[in-house]
């Protein structure tokens, strides 16, 4: 049985519908099929085909329960009172009917996972011989539920002694630790917060799954120190994000324009754009997360990953004078005008509008620029006939002889420490971190030019799954020397309060243009900050 809860919440956009996939639809005229059973509804009516498995969908919080037994020996004629309350759909929002694409399917995990499924005994959490239910945290929206539903099926196919609860996300991950008992599997990005729980000992070892199944090498060298804490794993990693700097592509050709690979290359494009009349750079003062982008990649190319990564983990100082290097480049490009203006006024959305230019019956700003510095999540909120004029390009190199550095959101699993059910949560989260269940998920998402979603990381995945931006995404991400966490989820609270009040006093001193701005005022502020996160203990050292 798979009991899964959906609700709406802001993330990637639709899969695409493709044909060839069985279906599952739910209302009037509802069907259901997987495997072998067949189940029709029609004015009240069900046929039954064959016997086959249960599936259970149900919603939280009194909303309706889905429930189909295709063992059970039901009559052929069900009443209409029946057969409503069997397809009667929640409340909440679901997606519409979809048919999706062949999928390339992996070999199945290992048969230490199908022993558990066995009646879930001999090293099982529960020796009862029932079937174990395991609560699962994840985000609701359709996007990512869609995908876990059906990965969810292929489990429980594989393993009948354990049921999944699909739980919509709605906390932060301390929340849920603090539950009595907590959640078997939740969701998570790397983060402080992941960080500072597993140095508390409140997540579960998972170093035996990645050595099950062989994680370290199918990920790559770039994600094996991800979630380790004093030497053991604490998190199991799946996917992954990028970010780039993203630009008009009918402008750059119009100009004759060569995507650049070094600072100088990138600068005369600037200035062509300039000579031209057009605004080089949109950048949004309302949204951290692309000011963070600005600050991480400055860094990461003027001083290299390593430092950028210490000063992160709150072991180097802001007043450093590295960092005044830093803060003087950025702003040496507002000065130059290769920014639009008033980017405190321009939210993150609109910074990227600023990049459109199908839209001349109806503007979508006034303020028009040919590039903009994002992460893929943000250039994925626009429309697609939109993202269409749009491509990406790496960060440009500023020192060739440092490491090559790139700022990713790793999202995966973690465990508990206490929760009921360790065995049965490690079993699913191996599942999940499987190439069959990444490449399940993928084929979900498709062909999506909008697609703000991710990469997988078990590089047996069929690439061909990828749609076009994660496959030049993932390109950048695995060609880097080291992967950095962005700073909206990577600093402790203390920290990004003072970066907030560094970024609010910053964008209103370039409001004008001859005021003078004195970088040591901004180091002093963040390392004012840093000193109260240390007395804090916000950073466990």
């Amino acid at each position: 049985m798979c009991k899964i809860a959906f609700a709406p919440c802001a993330f990637p956009p639709n899969p695409i519908p493709s044909p060839g996939r069985p279906e599952t639809q739910f209302g009037s005229g509802a069907k259901l099929s997987r495997g072998a059973c067949v189940l029709e509804h029609n004015s009240g009516r069900f046929i039954r085909r064959l016997q086959t498995r249960r599936y259970c969908f149900s919603g939280r919080g009194g909303k309706a329960m889905k429930t189909i037994d295709c063992s059970e020996k039901a009559s052929l004629m069900q009443s209409p009172a029946t057969a409503h309350k069997v397809t009667t759909t929640t409340s909440e929002k679901r997606p519409s009917p979809r048919k999706f694409g062949i999928m390339s399917l992996f070999l199945l995990f290992t048969s230490a996972l199908l022993l558990i499924g066995c009646g879930a005994q001999g090293d099982s959490d529960d020796d009862s011989g029932e079937p174990v239910t395991i609560r699962y945290v994840a985000p609701g929206d359709p996007h990512w539920s869609e995908p876990d539903r059906v990965v969810i099926e292929r489990f429980l196919e594989q393993v009948p002694g354990i049921e999944v609860d699909r739980q919509s996300q709605e906390h932060g991950l301390s929340h849920y630790l603090s539950e009595s008992p907590p959640p078997e599997v939740v969701m998570w990005l790397e983060s402080h917060e992941l960080y500072d729980v597993a140095q508390q000992n409140l997540l579960f070892d998972v170093s035996d799954i990645w050595a099950e199944h062989d994680l370290a090498e199918a990920y790559g060298r770039q994600f094996r120190e991800v979630g380790r804490v004093d030497g053991t794993s604490r998190f199991i990693p799946v996917g992954f994000s990028w970010a780039g700097i993203y630009y008009n592509k009918e402008v750059f050709e119009r100009y004759g324009l060569v995507l650049p690979t070094t600072w100088e290359e990138f600068g005369y494009i600037c200035d062509t754009l300039l000579a031209n009349g057009e605004t080089p750079l949109s950048v949004s003062g309302q949204d951290r997360r692309v000011n963070y982008l600005w600050f991480s990649y400055l860094n990461i190319r003027l001083n290299g990953p390593s430092f950028h990564r210490q000063l992160i983990q709150g072991k180097e100082s802001y007043k450093d004078e590295r960092l005044a290097a830093v803060w003087e480049t950025w702003i040496s490009l507002f000065r130059r005008g290769y920014f639009i203006e008033s980017p405190s006024l321009t939210s993150a959305i609109g910074s990227m509008n600023a990049l459109i230019r199908g839209d001349v019956n109806e503007p979508l700003t006034e303020k028009k620029a040919v590039m903009a510095l994002a992460h893929h999540f943000i250039a994925g909120e626009l429309p697609p006939e939109f993202a269409s004029e749009l491509d990406f390009f790496q960060f440009p190199q500023i020192n060739p002889n440092l490491p090559a550095g790139e700022v990713t959101s790793v999202f995966g699993y973690v465990i508990p420490a206490g929760a009921a059910y360790h065995t049965q949560a490690s079993a699913f989260v191996g599942y999940m971190a499987s190439a069959e269940a990444q490449a399940m998920k993928m084929a979900r998402i498709g062909e999506d030019p909008t697609n703000g979603g991710w990469a997988p990381l078990h590089r047996d995945v069929d690439r061909t799954l990828l749609p076009e931006a994660a496959r030049k995404g993932e390109e950048i991400v695995r060609g880097a020397d080291e992967v950095l966490p962005p700073l909206f989820s990577a600093l402790p609270i203390t920290m990004q309060a003072g970066f907030g009040s560094v970024f609010d006093w910053l964008f209103a001193k370039l409001e004008t243009p001859e005021t003078e701005i004195d970088v040591s005022e901004i180091q002093s502020t963040l390392e004012e900050a840093r000193q109260q996160a240390l007395q804090n203990g916000d950073y466990r050292q």
